[in-house]
């Protein structure tokens, strides 16, 4: 079977549907490339939990992670965990300053006992932040 060339039935109705391919399949590497670096805060190793809700932290909240070496981070920035915790609340103030509609998440790793994890949590609800996401990831 040959194709019909100069036929005089009209234009050609077919889609030519490879161009349509060529960009999904782009858009489809770019995703998978981007997603892995949309999380904010320090990598740790999250706790499990039963039931999760899944929520996206790129940019919509401020991260406040602890490493398993005890090391405190708000975003990408290490703050001293003093007596009082004021580093902490500064740290957290000033990004409350470059956009107030964020909310405070808590990442900590899931090695540290849950006294290290609660001394942050203290520190944040002696500073009238009472109001915490607390992150964990899924049980498979």
């Amino acid at each position: 079977m040959g194709a019909k060339l100069g036929s005089n039935s009209g234009p050609m109705a077919d889609i030519n549907v490879t161009p349509l391919i060529d960009v999904v399949l782009v858009l489809l590497v770019v995703f998978m490339v981007i997603t892995p670096m949309l999380q904010s805060g320090m990598a740790v190793d999250l706790p499990q939990a039963t039931q999760t809700d899944t929520v996206n932290d790129a940019g919509q909240h401020i991260v406040i992670s602890i490493t398993k070496d005890r090391g405190v981070w708000v975003e990408d920035v290490e703050v001293d965990l003093s007596v009082d915790g004021t580093e902490l609340i500064e740290a957290i103030n000033e990004k409350y300053r470059e956009n107030p509609a964020r909310s405070l998440l808590l990442k900590a790793d899931r090695e540290l006992e849950y006294q290290q994890v609660r001394k942050i949590m203290d520190v944040l609800s002696e500073n009238k932040m009472t109001s915490v996401l607390i992150a964990a990831s899924k049980e498979k």
